[in-house]
């Protein structure tokens, strides 16, 4: 058995490489489509280890984005958390409204169960984990709060746990395959450490963090009226306009960049349902309280970089149940 692999575009033609890397990173982390900016040059590599249920990748790429909408999702998928040590360039994390941005010295997590979208404007290195969510949570559900958040890996038990995930990714090849799965659940218990650590420190703001859960269930029942506004949801909600600001301090956004932002997300996934598919863009737009058509193009192309007619058609021309052959190259075995 392999003990690492590398997929790399360096085996492919310059002119395929960004076709290639999208291929590859769909049928390789099961439906994540991936762009590049648009960029004809293009380089990427990850290698991958697993140990036990744990996978632990190191990537190295070009700029590029990701997309993962929860619908791709297989119901056998028990559902991982996806970390991010970030050690070169910075991305800038989306889900559920919440926006985050890493950079070197900084990690974060996001739920690969729901619809996320990853952003790296410039070439980055990063470790990658993907982690069984129910081993990580253990049912302690305010871990969920630290989730799209920045983290820090400089200082304390981050520091130690983002240094043994590099660590055993670099000692791969000389661990027995029989203690792959006892180190797997020594980094789940390390990161989870950290994780209350984290917790810790932010314990203090639970009160603006449960504001922040009572606008954003508010928004979500209100998210296609058209007549949603700040100061609809601080008279619905009994409060001012300054306190619905702070409580999305944690989220780096405002309340309308996360209402427009919650409303296109919904629209791309509508976009993607193959059921919708005779609705025009314009019904689909409007359904979600747009009332320009002109303003959603120009905001859905600047979230995702790609028209809405455009996305739509690559949606329906994916097959994922298609074989594509990757020529993985094993950089040592047992």
């Amino acid at each position: 058995m392999a003990a690492t692999t590398l997929l790399t575009t360096d085996l492919v033609p310059a002119r395929e490489r960004t076709r290639y890397w999208c291929d590859m990173i769909w049928h390789a982390f099961g439906g994540l489509r991936s762009d590049t900016y648009g960029d004809s040059c293009f380089t990427g590599r990850i290698h991958q280890a697993d140990f036990g249920a744990v996978r632990v990748c190191r990537l190295e790429a070009s700029r590029h984005r990701v997309v993962r909408t929860a619908g791709v999702r297989s119901s056998s998928d028990p559902g991982y958390l996806k970390l991010v040590v970030q050690h070169r360039g910075s991305s800038v994390f989306e889900q559920d409204g919440r926006v985050a941005k890493i950079a070197p010295g900084e990690w974060s997590l996001y739920d690969t169960t729901d619809s996320y979208a990853v952003s790296n404007p410039e070439p980055v290195e990063q470790h990658v984990l993907l982690l069984p969510r129910d081993a990580l949570l253990r049912g302690q559900r305010t871990i969920e709060s630290l989730l799209v958040r920045p983290l820090r890996a400089s200082a304390g038990l981050g520091r130690i746990a983002c240094e043994a995930v590099r660590t055993a990714v670099e000692e791969a090849e000389r661990t027995p395959s029989t203690l792959r799965p006892e180190l797997g659940d020594t980094l789940t218990h390390l990161i989870r450490l950290a994780l209350l650590e984290q917790l810790a420190d932010v314990t203090p703001q639970t009160g603006r963090q449960i504001m922040r859960l009572r606008v954003h269930a508010h928004i979500e029942r209100r998210l296609d009226d058209p007549e949603l506004s700040l100061d609809s949801i601080a008279r619905e909600l009994n409060c001012s306009k300054r306190l619905l600001h702070r409580a999305f301090r944690d989220d780096g956004c405002t309340p309308l960049e996360y209402i427009r932002l919650r409303r296109l997300e919904r629209i791309r996934d509508d976009l993607e349902n193959p059921a919708l598919a005779s609705r025009s863009i314009t019904e689909i737009a409007f359904r979600w309280g747009f009332s320009s058509a002109a303003h959603f193009s120009r905001s859905f192309r600047n979230r995702f970089g790609a028209s809405p007619r455009d996305w739509r058609e690559g949606a329906r021309q994916a097959q994922p149940h298609r074989v594509f052959r990757l020529p993985l190259e094993t950089i040592g075995r047992d």
